[in-house]
C-alpha cells in the first residue's frame, strides 16, 4: 500500500511539472509607480540624431573652398552679434565703437573688439514639412530659393527638414544650385517634432558651420508634438551653442480660443515659445497673416544678417564656473531712439582648458 501511495505521489508532480512547462507564467500584478511609468515612456523614445540623406555626398567633396580663412578670436572673448534698429523697424548703419555699452550681469564691460563689415554666415535652413505644412509648402520653398540666391562669397548653407524626425538633406556647402535642389525636394507629411529639430539644426550650426557668425531660420505651422527635448533643454542647447535663430510660424490656423479656466489659447502658447527662443539667440519670430508676406519676411532676414555689428570683449568675471552671464547691449544714437538685439546671455565655460567664451 505504501509503494502504490509513493508511485502514484510521484506521479501527480511529474504531471504538475509538465503543466508548468507547457502552461504560460502568470505573473501577479503589483502596483506601479508613476514615476517609473513616466522615466519607462521616456526611454521609449529614443535620443534623436540629425539623419543624413542617403547618398548625400560629404562636406568635403562638394566644397572647395573650404580652407578659407576663419576669423579667429582671442580665448575668453565674448563676441556678440547686434542688430540695431529705429522705431520702424530700419537698420541703423552709421553707429560707433563709442555708442555702445555692454553689460554682463549689468556690470559695464570693456569693449576690445569693434566691427561694421559684412561677415559670411554659416545658415541652416530649417522647415517643417509636416502634412499640415502642404498647402504653405511652396510658397516656403520659394521664398527660401531667394534668399539662397542672396548668398555671398563666404556663405555656406544646409538644409535641415522635419517630420517626427529631423533629417539633414544638404550638409554645409557653398554651391546654392544644391541648396535650391534639396529645397524642390521637400515633401509634406507626418507629424512636427520642432523643438528636436530645433536643438539639432542649432547643433549642427555650431559644430559644422565653418563662420563665426552663424544662424538657423526655421519655418513651422504649430505648436511642438512628439519631441524629446524639452523647452528649457532648448533653450539651454541655444544659450551654449551661440547661433542666431529666426522663426516663421504659421499659427494662424491654431485654436485661438483662450479662457479663464483654460488659460491661453493654442495659438497664443505657440507664439509665445517661438519668441521666447528667438529672443534667447539675438533673433526674431515672425508670425505672418499671409502667406505673400513670407517673401518680405525671408528678404528681412537676410537683411538683419548682413546689417550687424560685431563687439567683442574680455569678460570681467573671468571664473570658469559654467554659470549662466546674462547681456544687455545699450546704444546712444544722440537723438534717434533705437532698439539693439543680442542674445539674451551666455554659459560660462568650466572646464580648466582654454575655451572660446564665444559658447
Amino acid at each position: 500500500m505504501t509503494k502504490r501511495l509513493d508511485i502514484s505521489g510521484l506521479a501527480s508532480l511529474i504531471l504538475i511539472a509538465c503543466l508548468i512547462s507547457i502552461t504560460p507564467a502568470i505573473h501577479t500584478p503589483f502596483p506601479i509607480d508613476p514615476r517609473q511609468k513616466d522615466k519607462s515612456d521616456a526611454q521609449q523614445k529614443e535620443k534623436p540624431k540629425l539623419q543624413k540623406q542617403a547618398g548625400e555626398e560629404s562636406r568635403e567633396q562638394k566644397d572647395k573652398d573650404k580652407d578659407e580663412p576663419v576669423l579667429r578670436l582671442g580665448t575668453d572673448l565674448v563676441v556678440l552679434d547686434v542688430t540695431v534698429v529705429d522705431l520702424a523697424n530700419r537698420p541703423v548703419l552709421d553707429l560707433k565703437q563709442d555708442q555702445f555699452q555692454v553689460l554682463e550681469d549689468k556690470s559695464p564691460q570693456k569693449i576690445e573688439f569693434f566691427s561694421r563689415e559684412v561677415s559670411p554666415v554659416s545658415l541652416v535652413l530649417t522647415i517643417d514639412t509636416s502634412g499640415s505644412m502642404r498647402a504653405k509648402l511652396d510658397t516656403v520653398i520659394k521664398s527660401s530659393t531667394n534668399l539662397v540666391k542672396e548668398s555671398r562669397r563666404g556663405d555656406e548653407i544646409a538644409v535641415v527638414e522635419f517630420k517626427l524626425q529631423p533629417e539633414l538633406i544638404e550638409e554645409f556647402t557653398t554651391d546654392a544650385n544644391d541648396v535650391i535642389d534639396a529645397l524642390n525636394g521637400l515633401i509634406p507629411g507626418g507629424q512636427t517634432a520642432m523643438l528636436d529639430a530645433l536643438f539639432l539644426a542649432a547643433d549642427y550650426a555650431s559644430k559644422e558651420g565653418k563662420n563665426r557668425r552663424k544662424a538657423v531660420i526655421l519655418v513651422t505651422d504649430g505648436i511642438d508634438k512628439d519631441s524629446y527635448y524639452k523647452f528649457d533643454e532648448v533653450v539651454n542647447h541655444l544659450r551654449e551653442a551661440d547661433v542666431q535663430i529666426y522663426l516663421i510660424g504659421f499659427t494662424n490656423d491654431l485654436n485661438s480660443e483662450g479662457g479663464l479656466f483654460r488659460g491661453k489659447s493654442e495659438k497664443d502658447r505657440s507664439e509665445a515659445l517661438l519668441t521666447k527662443l528667438a529672443a534667447e539667440t539675438g533673433g526674431r519670430a515672425f508670425f505672418p497673416k499671409e502667406m505673400s508676406e513670407v517673401h518680405a519676411i525671408a528678404q528681412q532676414i537676410s537683411n538683419d544678417l548682413r546689417t550687424q555689428y560685431s563687439i567683442g570683449y574680455y569678460p570681467s568675471n573671468s571664473k570658469r564656473d559654467g554659470s549662466y552671464r546674462s547681456l544687455k547691449v545699450l546704444v546712444n544714437a544722440g537723438g534717434q531712439r533705437v532698439v539693439a538685439r543680442t542674445r539674451n546671455g551666455y554659459t560660462a565655460p568650466k572646464e580648466s582648458g582654454p575655451r572660446s567664451a564665444n559658447k
